[in-house]
């Protein structure tokens, strides 16, 4: 009984697999036949359109309604005859900052890697460039130019095109050997040429504006990681895994977690409360470690998530942060209780009480009735 269970079951994902397999086929020969387009609606229409016409259903990853000019408003306007599906499809998205892959069941849509790491809604300028970058060919006389070469060929071709005013903005500065050599296809566009940059070395790029701005993978997560973001907790909390994936989701920055690092918080800790409104990702980020005993590290374009060193750090394995302070240059910083002398911790305790007392009173004046379970007392063991 059980042998037979498990070959219905075994059979059933072949039939599955050979299903998709079926299906990727005759996506395959639709996207090889010649069409006939005459479109001018939103993105999500003509996408409806193209599958009721040639029975290619097309999907988009929700980045990006996040990264077009108007979301899923964006325009399309296309009159396109005697090429192929896929080579209508190659020209509709390149117009886009797009480019898609196809799929077992699909074809999905998705952004060019510059307009991902671009992280904010384009704008038709930047949407222009990409385009530019992407259909011309670079024709370079040589495979393995330095970087410098390879920065200073692009930034001459566009200074020779129509959109003269745009340009190659190299930050790298000491960063990064521009003496470095990188391999370039010899038959590689502008865009691909550039995307040798983040392929072989610490460098990155993306449009901004009339630039093409070249900046280290890790300046880059910077400011991705400065995007202010409100986030709403649950009625009874959510979880920090939760909310550290929300974070990565938003800004677009991959998360690393060291295997352990979440199971390893405490119980109590892993629960996050409250509303955030408004902070940059990575203040989030300090807050959550200060709460948690996370550290987190900044490693080119990813974020690496690991347990603190637990060295030192007493029963609780993690130094409490007990407030934060504005220094004379205006920079904020979190401050562990271990860093407070005595005195100074009754002072902020006796503050903290009195500022307490007055939200209680608050409280008691606007009538707010709270659970039972909301009025279990908490200590003050982190002061």
């Amino acid at each position: 009984m059980r042998y037979g269970l498990l070959m219905a079951v075994a059979g059933c994902f072949l039939g599955s697999a050979a299903f998709g397999q079926e299906t990727s086929a005759l996506i395959n020969k639709a996207l090889d036949e010649q069409v006939k387009l005459n479109l001018n609606s939103t993105l999500p229409d003509a996408m409806d359109a193209i599958w009721k016409q040639y029975g290619v259903r097309l999907e988009a990853d929700p980045k990006v309604w996040e990264l077009l000019p108007w979301g899923k408003e964006t325009n399309v306007t296309a009159k396109i005859e005697n090429y192929t599906l896929r080579e209508s499809l190659a020209l509709i998205t390149r117009k886009l900052g797009l480019v898609f892959v196809l799929r077992e069941e699909a074809v999905e849509i998705q952004p060019m890697p510059a307009l991902k790491r671009l992280g904010q809604r384009a704008s038709v300028q930047e949407l222009r460039a990409l385009d530019l970058l992407a259909s011309t060919p670079l024709n370079l006389k040589m495979e393995r130019p330095t970087i410098r070469q390879l920065l200073e060929t692009i930034d001459l071709k566009l200074a020779a095109t129509k959109d003269a005013d745009l340009g190659i903005e190299n930050r790298l500065g000491e960063s990064v050997d521009q003496g470095k050599t990188v391999y370039v296809p010899r038959n590689a566009s502008m865009m691909e040429g550039l995307e040798s940059l983040p392929k072989e070395t610490r460098a990155t790029w993306y449009p901004w504006g009339k630039s093409i701005l070249i900046v280290t993978k890790e300046d880059r997560t910077r400011a991705l990681l400065s995007k202010p973001l409100t986030i709403r907790m649950g009625p009874s909390g959510t979880d920090v895994l939760e909310v550290l994936a929300e974070i990565a989701g938003r800004t677009g920055v991959f998360f690393d977690y060291q295997a352990g690092a979440i199971q390893g918080i405490a119980a109590e800790s892993r629960v996050i409360r409250g509303m955030i409104e408004n902070v940059p990702a990575q203040q989030i980020l300090s807050n959550l470690s200060a709460a948690t005993g996370l550290v987190y590290v900044i490693q080119d374009e990813k974020v690496y998530i690991a347990p603190a060193n637990q060295a030192g750090r007493g029963a609780g394995g993690r130094d409490p942060i007990i407030g934060m302070i504005q220094l004379d240059n205006g920079m904020q910083v979190l401050v562990p209780t271990s860093q407070i002398p005595a005195d100074l911790r009754e002072y902020i305790r006796h503050k903290t009480q009195k500022a307490l007392k007055t939200v209680r009173d608050m409280m008691e004046d606007e009538g707010f009735k709270p659970s039972p379970a909301a009025t279990q007392p908490v200590g003050d063991q982190d002061l």
